[in-house]
């Protein structure tokens, strides 16, 4: 039979215990992973500076290079014509802005068919200049900010004829598990100027 001050003491019991594993579910749990910026905004240019600030100290250098060498396999599938190989850079939910005339693409498969049928008419070469990464808390996720420079070599009736892009993509990075890996989870790309050359090139 249950008394009282028993019945007190086993309740007492029960609720201290549910509270513990409560607890320790909520300490093993993994906390969703938080980005810098919105997914399709871009950051304005003269909040850079104070958006990446200098770091005072020194950052885990084997995830900094495992970041800047994926981000080099972007150009690489870019300018190979290998667009399937993005995957080795960019999450299957990927969110990235590509501004006008892309616009925004949803999941890895729409960065894929969209980017490979506007450049279908030319060659490109990407190349990299500035660049800052930033290792969040935690070291689950990242975000970088890269300056790059494409060059659109015409084809056909435009051959020798070149246009030229100039911008810079901000990127939110996310480790993955099994292998462990970065991926880039949410792209931004903003144009620094003007195109210069044949826009012709396209077509």
């Amino acid at each position: 039979m249950c008394t009282s001050s028993r019945c007190s003491i086993l309740l007492l019991l029960t609720l201290s215990l549910t509270t513990t594993v409560s607890e320790a579910i909520e300490a093993r749990s993994l906390p969703e992973p938080t980005f810098a910026s919105n997914l399709t905004t871009a950051i304005p240019f003269d909040s850079l500076p104070t958006t990446y600030p200098r770091s005072l100290e020194p950052q885990n250098p084997i995830i900094e290079n495992q970041i800047r060498d994926t981000l080099a396999h972007y150009p690489l599938a870019i300018d190979g014509k290998n667009f399937a190989a993005l995957d080795l850079v960019f999450t299957q939910d990927v969110v990235a802005n590509y501004s006008e005339p892309l616009g925004v693409l949803t999941g890895l498969p729409s960065v894929i068919s969209s980017l490979q049928s506007s450049l279908s008419p030319v060659r490109t070469q990407h190349a990299f200049s500035t660049q800052l990464i930033e290792i969040l808390e935690g070291e689950s996720t990242a975000r970088s900010l890269t300056y790059y420079t494409a060059s659109h070599f015409g084809q056909g009736d435009y051959y020798g004829q070149v246009l030229y892009a100039y911008g810079q993509y901000q990127d939110d990075w996310i480790r993955t598990c099994c292998p462990e890996e970065w991926r880039i989870k949410a792209r931004t790309l903003v144009f620094m100027g003007p195109y210069i050359g044949n826009l012709s090139v396209f077509t």
